[in-house]
């Protein structure tokens, strides 16, 4: 997949925040993300992008931005710099410009070494206050 990147005003996040954990494959990873994300990049009917707040690739904090693909792009998710190309199903309902985020188990590939993934996405526990 190739993707070129330009960047869209921002709007502020809304709705619940969801906990993403990536396992399977020789990379793990996870990161919260509004079910409303605040989008960095969109091109209707193929992918939109988000910058990464809290990313964790194999126990360290990185920066990256993070791409959801619409299946006609073959579904599934990668990143610029730190997660594979993984392909599967699509991760969101709605326009690229104004998508919401699923919950669930999905399952992935990786398009280069055909490993398995697993991806939680599961309701950010509420904040104690």
């Amino acid at each position: 997949m190739v993707t070129i990147f330009a960047a869209r005003p921002a709007k502020a996040d809304s709705g619940q925040t969801l906990d993403y954990t990536l396992s399977g494959g020789p990379i793990p990873a996870s990161c919260s993300m509004s079910q409303d994300p605040t989008l960095f990049y969109v091109e209707e009917g193929t992918v939109f992008a988000v910058n990464s707040t809290g990313l964790i690739v194999s126990d360290s904090a990185v920066d990256d931005i993070i791409c959801f693909f619409d299946l006609s792009d073959l579904g599934g998710v990668n990143s610029l710099t730190y997660l594979p190309d993984l392909l599967g199903v699509q991760l969101y309902t709605g326009p690229e410009d104004s998508p919401t985020m699923l919950t669930g188990t999905f399952y992935f590939s990786g398009s280069l070494t055909n490993e398995s993934y697993t991806l939680n996405v599961t309701p950010a526990p509420d904040p104690t206050t």
